[in-house]
């Protein structure tokens, strides 16, 4: 034990002991809290529902009933266990799992910290560690909903404390197939934690295995580039309304073809070579070449795709956009990489002798690293298709097909080019509450430039490219220090595959992503703005007694954000406030007291009711948390007959969003009203239709 304390500095320690004491003290607060203050998502109850089932040999269901696989599997994990206690006590297992969570909360923290310090200073990483440990709006996001964000969180920290350590030890030691194979692992339990994780897994590979070459450090953003361009090029040759409804799906698919081909043509015909190796002129020439052998070749084999029927409609004409937006952004690469780059580079080698002499390697290293990402997650797909009828968790096949219906009730997909690239104002955006409030109070000060009470947007949007042209400035005068956080902190593939990773959901026509969907982005936000603090305070260094005055004034900002949070959880997590025998949930006692024993009954959502009420079952509407054959009878109109098969005789939900798609009012003829609570009605079910 004495050994093992030794690992952590007095800081960590004091960090840790904060973090667990504030979610100690909440966790023993007053049963009502629970559920009512802390774990209020009703998402998360959809975990915890399933998990309770599973302990109890039900299986993998929310409701008893249905089969569903709508859920991140490790979080699973880590949940049956937990509500296996849910058998004696369902509150139990909530102040369980919140300590838990404030252990995952507390290591990323302490991860946090070692890597800002390692590679900035001690001062930028106390402010780093401190932040992500006591800002509330990280709290409400990423810890206090209750869902997968913590340990998906924590997975991606260690990731890329294991690729600092890497990025140490490859030169001097090599590489052996064992780190390769452990890296794979690695990656997969990123990819388990959140599968939409599985684009951060995926280009991590490249820069393991081709670590030591130019490519390695133009390949990502290559890939992002290709990415943008083709989806950007549809929606400038349409609009995005009929990008999202009619040709998202046939984008995304030219978009993946791009970026096998297109990175092929670019190597060998020595795009990839160091970009000072060769004059601009001849790296331009070169990329225009290959992108336009790639344009025709992608043209062709898509067009063979929709000829025997694999392929949808696409804009012919955006091939000819994507040339010129993909040629002018993937120069643009060539000519960062030239500035930050090292003066002189090693003599050139031609693509074909290097790939000669380094195939066998990077195949063999391939082999290991993405058999095990892909064979695991080939197994896992397997199992579910086996099991659920579907590979892929029901959840995302709902959203899905959420943002191809036009005026849905939910979330719809992004409308315009700030919320494509995750910087609009609306639910799935890159940048958290704090920095937006910078760049709100910001947007004052361009006033003069953009008057008028219609321009607030504009105005917010201008101030975040000024900023982020400062940023990247300062960036420019630090070209040492900023590529050795690139290479070392693996900023590189945490930026590349956090930009992928919102373009799978906003140039997808996804529906409904949410705010906790963001885990490499959040980590992205905390290593870039420590960066930038880091470069603002360099000059302090030289200043006689700067570390010491720097390391206090972060130690005492610490210790206020700290307090203010404790404070915060505090007040909301209070003991002997509420009778203990307070209801779970108000609504509770109108459900019970208004249907029988033994009920079946239907709600959109319903994850914390169902996990809750006694002697009945809830039913979810949604299909987030139902099966594969709900969801394909929702499609069809057929929900209503479906459900009424499997008992239901009763509904509970605010009957306007019946009226919208995707319901479309496909359960009006089915439903009679017979009570009223607050906004939601209870109504019965029927067997026949009434008209």
């Amino acid at each position: 034990m004495k050994n093992f304390l030794k690992r952590f500095s007095l800081f960590e320690v004091l960090l840790v002991a904060v973090i667990l004491g504030i979610h100690l003290y909440a966790s023993l607060a007053d049963t009502y809290a629970l559920p009512n203050v802390w774990f209020q998502r009703d998402d998360a109850y959809y975990y915890y529902k399933v998990a309770q089932n599973i302990s109890e040999g039900n299986g993998s269901t929310f409701d008893g009933i249905n089969l569903t696989n709508g859920y991140h599997p490790l979080w699973m994990i880590v949940c049956i266990p937990i509500f296996a206690l849910a058998r004696f006590d369902l509150i139990l297992p909530l102040r369980v799992l919140l300590m838990v969570i404030a252990v995952f909360h507390a290591a990323t923290a302490v991860l946090i910290y070692r890597l800002v310090k390692q590679y900035f200073s001690q001062a930028v990483a106390i402010l780093a560690a401190s932040y992500w440990a006591f800002d509330y709006y990280t709290h409400e996001t990423v810890y206090k909903v209750g869902l997968e964000t913590p340990i998906a969180t924590l997975a991606v920290a260690y990731m890329l404390y294991r690729l600092s350590n890497f990025e140490h030890g490859w030169r001097k030691d090599g590489v052996t197939l064992k780190q390769m194979a452990g890296f794979g692992l690695l990656a997969a339990m990123v990819m388990f934690s959140r599968l939409d994780l599985i684009f951060l897994a995926v280009l991590l590979g490249p820069w393991l295995i081709l670590r030591g070459k130019a490519i390695r450090h133009l390949l990502l953003p290559d890939l992002a580039v290709i990415f943008i361009s083709i989806t950007s090029s549809v929606i400038l040759r349409t609009d995005f309304n009929t990008y999202n409804y009619t040709y998202a799906t046939s984008a995304v698919e030219v978009a993946v073809l791009g970026m096998i081909v297109k990175p092929i043509l670019l190597y060998f015909l020595g795009a990839y070579q160091h970009p000072r190796a060769l004059p601009l002129w001849k790296t331009f020439r070169q990329i225009f070449l290959a992108l336009a052998g790639s344009a025709v070749i992608t043209f062709g084999i898509y067009l063979l795709l929709v000829q025997i029927g694999m392929g949808k409609d696409f804009p012919r004409t955006a091939f000819l956009l994507d040339f010129g937006i993909s040629l002018l952004l993937i120069f643009a690469v060539r000519l960062a990489a030239h500035w930050f780059g090292s003066p002189n580079p090693a003599p050139a080698e031609t693509p074909a002798s290097e790939f000669k002499s380094n195939w066998k390697q990077w195949l063999t290293e391939g082999s290991v690293y993405y058999g095990i990402v892909g064979g695991l997650l080939l197994a896992y797909m397997l199992f579910n298709k086996l099991i659920f009828g579907a590979a892929s968790p029901v959840s995302g096949q709902v959203k899905r097909w959420w943002g191809s219906i036009p005026d849905i009730i939910y979330e719809r997909p992004p409308t315009d080019w700030f919320s494509l690239f995750g910087v609009g104002l609306g639910h799935f955006k890159i940048l958290p509450y704090p920095i937006t409030e910078m760049i709100w109070t910001a947007s004052g000060w361009v006033k003069p430039i953009l008057p008028g009470a219609d321009k607030v947007n504009e105005r917010f949007y201008l101030a975040l490219l000024v900023m982020a042209g400062a940023a990247i400035f300062l960036a420019m005068l630090n070209k040492r220090v900023s590529m050795r956080a690139a290479t070392k902190l693996g900023l590189l593939p945490l930026a590349t595959g956090s930009l992928i990773h919102v373009l799978s959901y906003t140039a997808t026509a996804y529906g409904g992503a949410k705010e906790w969907y963001r885990v490499s982005e959040n980590l992205l936000v905390i290593f870039l703005g420590s960066f930038l603090i880091y470069l603002i305070l360099k000059p302090l260094q030289k200043i006689k007694y700067s570390h010491f005055a720097l390391v206090a004034g972060a130690v005492m900002i610490s210790a206020v954000m700290a307090y203010n949070f404790g404070t915060a959880i505090y007040q909301i997590m209070r003991h002997g406030r509420f009778p203990a025998d307070a209801p779970y949930m108000d609504v509770l006692d109108f459900l019970e007291e208004n249907t029988p024993p033994g009920s079946i009954i239907g709600m959109t959502g319903g994850g914390n009711n169902g996990y809750f009420i006694k002697d009945r079952t809830i039913v979810n509407m949604d299909g987030l948390i139902n099966s594969q054959e709900y969801f394909q009878a929702l499609k069809v109109g057929e929900a209503a007959t479906f459900l009424t098969d499997q008992g239901m005789t009763i509904v509970f939900l605010n009957p306007r969003l019946l009226a919208y798609p995707p319901y479309s009012r496909q359960f009006d003829p089915y439903m009679v009203r017979y009570d009223s609570y607050g906004g939601k009605d209870l109504m019965y079910l029927l067997a026949e239709p009434k008209y």
